[in-house]
């Protein structure tokens, strides 16, 4: 390995932590080891003929995982790294990967094995992981924080996560082979008429304040929406049907689980609520203007009764510093929505009262909700509404904090680029949770995550494998993490 390189390692390590007992990486290894990520990993399809295999499926696997986790961006940046390093350098990758032999396989070699995995194995595999947390109680210890309502809240949303100018996979006669491109037509019947191709996913994510972690990514096929309309309407679409597929599947595997679905208006329709009500799951889902306008028109006409003013309203006035917080909220239960079904709403205004008197509206937002609403509830399920909206920043950290989701992993196999994005996902999971360690934030320090995430890397192939074996949390025979909240 060349000495600039070496010298930019030694520069990024934090050697302050190097010299501490416990390596940093050391404290990471040790998590991903309690999670059994290798084990779920040993599980993926592997038709290799084993007599013929250099590298175990786990091992192909924990190296995309270790792309990820570490914030590489690309394969080919891991790969220019790795194929740097000198024998010494070497060990403490080949030892994260489980990998007994002396070389580290190619960035082709772990593709073409990938290539043999459904990426749904990897949708079951983050399954498989939040119901290892349930069963460890993780959230039932920190039920405070995580299920203040005693529900896992879930929220949902789409992106275009790929555009093309032309299609990434065709066929012997240059036709676009991927199911998963959504072809887009611009400038329709003039000269400048073009066509694109774009990947929709729809993620599931469950939330809780800041806290967040994936559960499920559904790409949209083709022959499943109408490509005609127009991208707002598409991009409908492709969630209300990727909602109708997956809460169905996370219901079956989560049978005694209480859930409550999160979401825009888009969802403000009877054959979702229907749904809802089928699949035994709380809501709380925006309703514009524009949806289920009979339903609004009666609760105007009951907020003109004397008894909806005095009994199914609230307001109150919270001090923060030198401003003046004031919070009103109107509630409507048991409206009927016909076809048998009822809801109830929730309506809500939060504006700032100035020194002068005058009233400056910040917030304003409407609520159909499936639990009944009251005065000491009110104000609680208007925050929960809201709590949608964290699920944007988990897209950011995805896109451009390290993780580069939207970067190809694999263009020419549409299969096997979903299963790098949902390896992103893998990876988010095990690192979201982790960064609450108390150990990881006393490691971390005032560094970013993303930063914490490229030094350990670093501390990998530059701090001597034996130093990394020796640390406390690798050699103890039991060890408990624990998290904090904290923002320190």
């Amino acid at each position: 390995m060349n000495d600039t390189i070496v010298k930019n390692f030694e520069n990024n390590c934090n050697s302050q932590k190097i010299l501490s007992e416990n390596v940093d990486v050391a404290a990471l290894i040790r998590f991903i080891q309690q999670m059994k990520i290798p084990e779920l990993f040993s599980c993926f399809s592997d038709p290799r003929q084993q007599s013929k295999v250099t590298y175990s499926i786990s091992s192909l696997a924990l190296w995309a995982f270790a792309t990820c986790i570490f914030r590489q961006g690309s394969k080919r940046s891991l790969y220019s790294t790795l194929e740097q390093l000198s024998p010494a350098q070497r060990e403490g990758v080949l030892h994260f990967l489980g990998i007994t032999g002396k070389e580290l396989p190619h960035s082709c070699t772990v593709d073409a094995a990938l290539a043999n995995v459904n990426y749904e194995e990897l949708n079951r595999m983050l399954l498989e992981m939040f119901d290892q947390m349930n069963t460890r109680k993780f959230f039932y210890n920190h039920a405070a924080t995580l299920l203040p309502d005693n529900t896992y809240y879930i929220g949902t949303d789409g992106y275009h996560l790929h555009t093309y100018a032309h299609p990434h996979a065709v066929d012997e006669q240059g036709n676009n082979k991927c199911p998963y491109c959504l072809p887009r037509k611009h400038h329709v019947g003039t000269e400048k008429e073009t066509v694109s191709w774009v990947h929709t996913v729809i993620t599931f994510v469950f939330i809780c304040g800041d806290f967040k972690i994936p559960l499920y990514m559904y790409p949209l096929k083709a022959q499943q929406v109408n490509t005609e309309q127009n991208d707002e309407k598409l991009k409908q679409e492709c969630e209300l049907t990727a909602a109708h597929v997956v809460l169905p599947l996370i219901r079956e595997r989560f049978p005694k689980l209480h859930f409550t679905f999160l979401r825009d208006g888009l969802y403000a329709n009877r054959p979702f609520l229907r749904l809802c009500l089928t699949l035994c799951f709380d809501y709380e889902i925006v309703r514009k203007t524009n949806s289920l306008t009979t339903l609004g028109r009666k609760c105007d006409e009951l907020t003109k009764l004397a008894l909806y003013q005095k009994s199914y309203s609230h307001q109150e006035i919270e001090v923060i510093k030198t401003r003046n917080i004031k919070r009103k909220a109107a509630w409507f239960n048991g409206v009927d929505l016909g076809d048998a079904l009822k809801t109830n709403v929730l309506r809500f205004e939060e504006s700032e009262v100035r020194a002068d008197g005058t009233i400056c509206l910040q917030y304003k937002g409407e609520w159909l909700c499936s639990k009944r609403l009251s005065k000491p509830n009110c104000f609680r399920r208007a925050e929960i509404g809201r709590l949608r909206w964290k699920q944007e920043d988990f897209h950011n950290t995805c896109k451009n904090r390290g993780f580069n989701i939207e970067h190809d992993m694999a263009r020419t196999n549409p299969d096997l680029l979903f299963t790098w994005k949902l390896m992103t996902f893998i990876a988010f999971f095990v690192f979201e949770i982790f960064s609450l360690s108390t150990v990881a934030k006393s490691a971390r320090g005032s560094r970013s995550l993303m930063k914490f995430a490229k030094d350990m890397l670093q501390q990998l192939v530059n701090v001597l494998w034996a130093k990394i074996q020796s640390s406390p949390i690798l050699k103890r025979e039991r060890v408990q993490f624990r998290f904090s909240w904290n923002s320190s």
